[in-house]
C-alpha cells in the first residue's frame, strides 16, 4: 500500500526561492506574481492558478511536476499495485474557474508522458505553451464539442472525436 500527501506548494516555492537567494520582491519582478500573492502562497493562504504556478515554475527554471509531487511512502514493498485516491491528484484550476485541469500521469514521468482529465465549462480557454518538439497531443472529447487550435489550423471537435497535433 501507498500513502500519498498533498504537496506543499508554498513550502516548496519558499524553499527553491530561499535556495536561489531570492527575495520575495525579487521572485515578484521576475515572475510578474505580486509580492502579497507570493507571501499568501508560500504561507498556504491561498491556492495558486494555473497561470501563477507556470508563471512562478518559468521564473524559478523548475518543472511544474516537481512543486506537485507529493511525498509517497511504501507500507509494503511486496505490492505491484499502487492508488492515488482522487483527493490526491493534482488538480489546478483557472482564475475564472471554467477550466479544470487533474493531472493523472506519474509526475515523475511529466516529461516524457503527461496524461489529464481537462474540463473546460462553456466560454473556457485553455492556452498553453508548446510541449518539447516531437511531442504529439492526444485530445479526446468525452462530452460536448470544442474548437482547438495550434499554429494556422483550427477545427471543431465534437463528442466521441479524438485530435491529435504535435
Amino acid at each position: 500500500m501507498v500513502k500519498t500527501t498533498l504537496p506543499d506548494i508554498g513550502r516548496k516555492i519558499k524553499q527553491i526561492r530561499s535556495s536561489l537567494h531570492l527575495t520575495l520582491d525579487q521572485l515578484a519582478a521576475k515572475s510578474g506574481v505580486s509580492k502579497s500573492m507570493l507571501s499568501q502562497i508560500e504561507r498556504n493562504l491561498t491556492n495558486p492558478t494555473v497561470g501563477i504556478l507556470w508563471s512562478l515554475t518559468q521564473a524559478l527554471n523548475i518543472d511544474l511536476a516537481e512543486l506537485l509531487e507529493s511525498k509517497t511512502t511504501k507500507k509494503k514493498s511486496n505490492q505491484n499495485i499502487t492508488t492515488v485516491k482522487s483527493h490526491e491528484t493534482p488538480e489546478i484550476q483557472s482564475i475564472d474557474g471554467k477550466c479544470r485541469l487533474k493531472i493523472l500521469g506519474p509526475l515523475n514521468l511529466v516529461s516524457r508522458i503527461e496524461w489529464y482529465d481537462l474540463e473546460i465549462k462553456k466560454g473556457g480557454i485553455l492556452n498553453s505553451e508548446p510541449h518539447q518538439a516531437g511531442t504529439q497531443e492526444h485530445l479526446t472529447i468525452l462530452e460536448g464539442s470544442m474548437i482547438v487550435s495550434t499554429g494556422s489550423d483550427k477545427r471543431i471537435f465534437i463528442e466521441g472525436d479524438t485530435a491529435r497535433y504535435n
